[in-house]
């Protein structure tokens, strides 16, 4: 019993003492939470297919328990939720991207942004299905379309430039197009690249010099006045240029084609039917060939006849009028040629005289009962005027025939007082057949032109004038 009651003692002791020291010791069992959390580098720049690590943030305070992050990582990363380290190897691309890492033990938690993005793995292994072309220039160029492996590219590139005509798709890296030009054989490196690298591959390109094509004369059957320049004829082809020009049979006495350029001109210096002579452009890859006819025979002819021309020396006003004379060469093999329709276009010295207005000639007054043509109608341009006039819109109805000079149209023109007045000496001023404001914006392209039957167009000779104003006394 005495026993008992001393062991009694001694725990109650031991319970004081332990009460009064504390728990462990005297030392506090409190646990508290990460502080200070931080990554010495806060923005990563990533790669697909290579491995990355992201060492944990330094923190203050009680070792973290648990690490977490949100959102999700990009595919192919995650975060060690003992050690806080982010790993893996990135399977797809990624933009920009914030991060919320956070850090906790039974203390609390704190959090950090991290920033990471994942660039595409860089192209590899280009391919194209030809390494080496040659083709005529002016045909089609193989459509060539590329394949590329590993990470994808939408920005192709080639050095040197492909040649003209032939074009790289820079987004899709297709190669197509129809060359314009030669080029001897020459080495072109095509490049597919994006942030994170490139991958190239070489084609051989030659482009071999094509023969002329597509060889065409504007005017292909043309009549022409003898003794007189004729207008030259002139050609256009396609392909390649030309080296040499030649035209079978021989052209007549005073024609001549030019064998640098095809063009035909001269002023003849005889008559002769209607004749087609076939012209071969070539170059040593080729040749092509056109027909031209061409008639030397007195033809439609323009004149122009001066009414009137005079003008007070004091005032400088006055004016003068002149008819405009078509006449008909009597050697036309369909003489006296039935006409449906003529244009013309006339110009004049614009520091001198004024077109006033354009009538009739006597000799159109009698159709239609005395109404005259069923179309008479001028534009006036910046250098002087254009005519149109349509005899009949059937050719049943009948024409005008010029077997005899034909008084066709008749024109006025005013002074222009600055540049007459005190000329006591009078003036000679061109009258110009032709337009050469024709082109400008609002000026119809009108040529000098006969039509025979609604279709057929001659082009006559035309005479120009000297317009002569003398002073009133």
């Amino acid at each position: 019993m005495q026993n008992s009651s001393r062991l009694i003692g001694k725990i109650l002791l031991l319970t004081v003492i332990t009460a009064t020291i504390g728990g462990c010791f005297g030392r506090s069992t409190k646990i508290t939470a990460p502080t200070a959390l931080s990554y010495p580098i806060a923005e990563w720049v990533l790669t697909v297919g290579q491995f990355a690590e992201i060492p944990a943030p330094i923190v203050l305070g009680d070792a973290p328990d648990i690490w977490t992050v949100t959102p999700t990582l990009p595919l192919g990363l995650s975060i060690n939720s003992i050690t806080g380290v982010i790993s893996g190897t990135p399977e797809q691309e990624c933009p920009p991207n914030f991060f919320t890492i956070t850090a906790s033990n039974f203390g609390g938690e704190t959090s950090v942004s991290l920033t990471i993005q994942v660039h595409p793995e860089a192209p590899c292994d280009l391919v194209y299905p030809l390494d080496s072309v040659q083709i005529l220039a002016f045909t089609d160029f193989p459509t060539l379309n590329p394949t590329l492996a590993c990470g994808p590219s939408n920005d192709y590139s080639v050095d040197p430039a492909l040649p003209d005509g032939i074009s790289l798709d820079i987004f899709s890296g297709v190669i197509s197009g129809s060359p314009i030009i030669s080029q001897p054989p020459t080495l072109h490196e095509v490049t597919a690249s994006n942030v994170t690298g490139s991958a190239s591959f070489t084609i051989l390109i030659e482009i071999v010099p094509a023969g002329p094509c597509d060889l065409v004369y504007a005017n292909d059957d043309v009549v022409v006045s003898p003794f007189a320049p004729m207008d030259p004829i002139l050609p256009s082809t396609g392909c390649g240029d030309p080296d040499l020009w030649e035209i079978d049979p021989p052209l007549p006495d005073g024609v001549s084609i030019d064998a640098a350029s095809g063009v035909i001109s001269g002023t003849p210096a005889v008559e002769t039917p209607r004749i087609v002579y076939t012209v071969t452009a070539s170059n040593e890859h080729g040749s092509d060939d056109a027909e031209i006819a061409l008639r030397i025979s007195p033809v439609f002819s323009y004149e122009l006849d001066q009414i009137s021309g005079e003008y007070d020396p004091d005032t400088g006003e006055g004016g003068a009028e002149v008819r405009i004379i078509l006449t008909e060469g009597g050697d036309n093999v369909t003489f006296p040629t039935q006409i449906l329709m003529l244009s013309l276009a006339l110009a004049h010295d614009t520091d001198r005289l004024d077109f006033t207005m354009v009538t009739p000639g006597q000799d159109l007054t009698g159709f239609n009962d005395g109404q005259g043509p069923e179309f008479f109608g001028h534009f006036e341009t910046p250098t002087g005027f254009t005519l149109g006039i349509v005899f009949s819109f059937s050719a049943d109805e009948g024409g005008l025939t010029a077997d005899v000079p034909r008084e066709v149209a008749v024109v006025t023109y005013g002074t222009i007082p600055d540049s007459f007045s005190g000329d006591e000496d009078g003036v000679a001023s061109e009258l110009e057949w032709g337009n050469p404001s024709a082109g400008d914006p609002g000026v119809p392209s009108v040529g000098n032109t006969v039509v025979l039957d609604g279709v057929t167009g001659i082009m006559p000779v035309t005479f120009g004038a000297s317009l002569d104003l003398v002073p009133t006394e």
